[in-house]
Order: C-alpha cells, then sequence, then structure tokens
C-alpha cells in the first residue's frame, strides 16, 4: 500500500505512479466527496472555451454536410439559388 503525509496547510502529493495511471495533468480539477470514512477524488472534465466550442460545432456540420454536395460545382448550386 502506498502511503502519503497531509501537510499543515491541508495538502497532500498524489504518488506519482497514481498520477500517471491516471493520466492526472498539472491544472487538472477534482471533485471531492465523502462516503462514510472514506475520501473520493474525482477528475473534472475541462470546460470548453466559447471559442473551441463554436469551433467544434463548425467542424460538427462540417462533417455532416460534406457529402450532401459531393459532386455539385458552386456555380450551379448559386444559379439555383438565383432561379436560373
Amino acid at each position: 500500500m502506498t502511503t502519503a503525509t497531509l501537510c499543515e496547510r491541508g495538502q497532500i502529493t498524489i504518488p506519482k505512479q497514481f498520477r500517471t495511471q491516471l493520466g492526472f495533468q498539472p491544472g487538472m480539477v477534482f471533485a471531492f466527496s465523502v462516503k462514510g470514512n472514506s475520501l473520493f477524488m474525482t477528475a473534472q472534465k475541462p470546460k470548453m472555451s466559447l471559442q473551441d466550442r463554436r469551433r467544434k460545432a463548425l467542424e460538427e456540420m462540417r462533417g455532416r454536410l460534406k457529402d450532401a454536395f459531393d459532386g455539385v460545382c458552386t456555380d450551379d448550386l448559386i444559379a439555383e439559388m438565383r432561379g436560373r
């Protein structure tokens, strides 16, 4: 069993073997909960910035529309929209 010591400021170091195994990185955010006599720590998903959410939405839309216009010329689409 691996142990760690709680310091005066309430900090504890997660042993490297567990950080590596679980993919913990500096700056990650964790949620804590208590059940009985045990403390549970759960890594939280990072919140995406507005710019990242927009980029993801555009990439998803691009993927959906990719095959919808396959083989269609842009000039033909414009002509059709203008009623020609």
